[in-house]
């Protein structure tokens, strides 16, 4: 895991950022996760299991719940 990918783990952690920080966060994890796709590597699991947390949390609002799912199922092997 790259320190990038560990520091946006930690931001999409914190329940007290705003909605459009959080996004941000997720739109990046997204662009890092179809880079590792289109380089043939392999997700990071960290990254994988924050997303999955995120998915299921009853804390997170729906709109990054979806966003969660949708990179989840795009990029899980």
């Amino acid at each position: 895991m790259t320190a990038e990918e560990k520091d946006l783990i930690n931001q999409m952690r914190i329940e007290d950022a705003d909605l459009k920080r959080r996004e941000k966060v997720l739109q990046r994890l997204g662009e890092i996760l179809e880079e590792t796709f289109i380089l043939d590597l392999l997700p990071d699991k960290a990254v994988m299991q924050a997303l999955e947390k995120m998915a299921v949390s009853r804390t997170t609002p729906t709109s990054l719940k979806r966003k969660a799912k949708s990179l989840v199922k795009a990029y899980k092997i």
